[in-house]
This record gives C-alpha cells, structure tokens and sequence, in this order.
C-alpha cells in the first residue's frame, strides 16, 4: 500500500481542465456527425431521385420496345401469311401441272391411234 499517490487540489483543478477539454471534443464529434447524418440524407434523397429517373426511363424503354415488337410480329404475320399463299399456290399449281401433263400424255395416245388408223 506504500505505492498509493493521493490526489492533490492541483490534479482536481487539471481534471477539470480536462473535463472542459473533453467535453468541447464531445461536441465537435457530435456536430460531425449530425453533419455525416444530413449529408447523408442528402445522399438518400438524390438516390431516390436518380432511382425514380431511372425508373421512368426504364418504363419508357420498356414501352418502346414492346412497340417495336409489335410492330415486328405484325410484320411477321403478314410474311408468314404471304409465303403460307405462295406455298398452297405452288401446291395447286404442282397439281395442275401434273394433271395437264397426264391429259397431254393422253392426248397423244389418241392422236398416235388415230393417225395410225387414218392410215390404212
């Protein structure tokens, strides 16, 4: 216990010195960090509105692309169609070809026949 320093009336008046030191430093970090804190609604509120700028360009992008792509499957649809006509058309046309070419191969039966029987 022999290693025990008792505080003097000097080492109060320095506490107190200190205390005002500490308590002014208390008051800087607290009025830094209200200032952290509105900076950083300022920052919310920025974000908030770039988010809601970016949403409307977003929307916007979106409704002119489905544009597009209506306009797009339109003219799609009205190809396919055209080239189903051109298909069905070639179709026929295959068919009537093959009948005529039968006709044709008929037809010349016949005539052989018939000039053959001229003949005699």
């Amino acid at each position: 216990m022999d290693n025990i320093k008792v505080a003097t009336k000097a080492d109060v008046k320095d506490l107190k010195v200190d205390t005002k030191f500490l308590r002014q430093e208390i008051l800087k970090v607290e009025e830094r960090v209200e200032n952290l804190e509105e900076g950083q609604h300022r920052l919310e509120k920025k974000i908030d509105g770039v988010e809601h700028r970016l949403e409307k360009k977003i929307d916007g992008v979106e409704q002119v692309l489905g544009e597009k792509m209506d306009k797009i499957m339109n003219t799609l649809v009205g190809f396919v169609g055209t080239v189903d006509d051109l298909r069905v058309d070639d179709e026929v046309g295959t068919h009537h070809t093959r009948e005529i070419r039968i006709q044709v191969d008929d037809h010349e039966k016949r005539i052989v026949s018939l000039e053959s029987s001229i003949k005699v």
